[in-house]
């Protein structure tokens, strides 16, 4: 009885210590968004630096299972539209390309999709759940990072 009760508390200070520590995307914010390339659907290699460089970028981290993320579909579809000065990026998070294109196509994405099928980006980016937004200003700086969409996008890509 005593090994659980121990075993019990360091599970309680453990999950306390986690819910009570910043998790690495409000370390990341106001600071240069850390940089990766990954694969489109079609193969082709995508750097977030090269895009950033132009436009301000949104990435929205996701999966096909996850019901939230469904929900925000047509919404950044929408904003591909309200917001043209806006690169939407949407990076799925460990499925399979084949899965993911299947999804898309019945889903009609209107804005690019890449894949991060070891889950790599989203560790450097501390995801600790899904969805995850995270706004770059033109030049790489992150300016917004939630498990939300923006509600205020048209106010922060303002020039």
């Amino acid at each position: 009885m005593k090994h659980l009760r121990s075993f019990v508390l360091s599970i309680f200070l453990t999950a306390l210590l986690a819910a009570c520590s910043p998790y690495a995307g409000e370390r990341l914010l106001g600071n240069q968004a850390p940089d990766f390339t990954l694969s489109n659907l079609k193969g082709e290699k995508v750097q977030l630096s090269k895009l950033t460089s132009e436009k301000p970028a949104m990435l929205v981290f996701w999966a096909t299972w996850c019901p939230t993320c469904n929900e925000e579909i047509p919404v950044l579809n929408q904003w591909v539209h309200l917001y043209p000065g806006l690169q939407i990026v949407g990076i799925n998070v460990q499925e399979s390309p084949e899965r993911v294109r299947v999804f898309i196509e019945k889903r009609k994405f209107q804005y690019p999709v890449l894949l991060d099928e070891e889950g790599e980006v989203a560790e450097r980016y501390g995801l600790v759940g899904i969805p995850a937004s995270v706004l770059i200003a033109k030049g790489g700086k992150i300016i917004y990072y939630g498990f939300s969409l923006p509600q205020n996008v048209d106010q922060l890509i303002k020039p």
